[in-house]
């Protein structure tokens, strides 16, 4: 029963500090003047960056969305050739670091370059949220 106990402690504990550091990330996007000036190269980041951070806020399989959005982001830089800032890469491999134990089998429901798998499943169904 402890063992259990403490392993869910343990994951609260990471669940926290990535919450955080989701947070620090996405506002990474608008405190650094490149990024402010580059904002419509990096905004789909930035964006996929805010629908995860809502899927904390409602506890929707918080640390698969973070270890999914890793994917994407690295994706997403490799393929258009952007770079981030140094602080924010050091933020992207902390996230790396915290969600690479996360099992994403049952997270993937879109190519890895597409924001749809950062959607609520609402409106990936052609229905919008009000």
């Amino acid at each position: 029963m402890q063992i259990f106990v403490k392993k869910n402690q343990q994951k609260e504990e990471i669940t926290e500090k990535t919450g955080k550091l989701l947070k620090s990330f996405y506002n990474s996007f608008f405190s650094d003047i490149f990024n402010e000036m580059n904002i419509d190269r990096y905004r789909p980041i930035r964006d996929a960056t805010g629908m995860v951070i809502n899927k904390f806020t409602a506890n929707d399989h918080p640390l698969a969305n973070a270890g999914k959005l890793v994917l994407f982001i690295q994706a997403y830089l490799a393929m258009n050739q952007f770079h981030l800032t140094k602080e924010q890469q050091q933020m992207l491999q902390e996230l790396a670091d915290l969600t690479k134990h996360v099992n994403l089998n049952y997270v993937y429901i879109s190519p890895l370059d597409s924001m749809d798998q950062f959607l609520p499943e609402r409106e990936k169904n052609g229905l919008k949220l009000l």
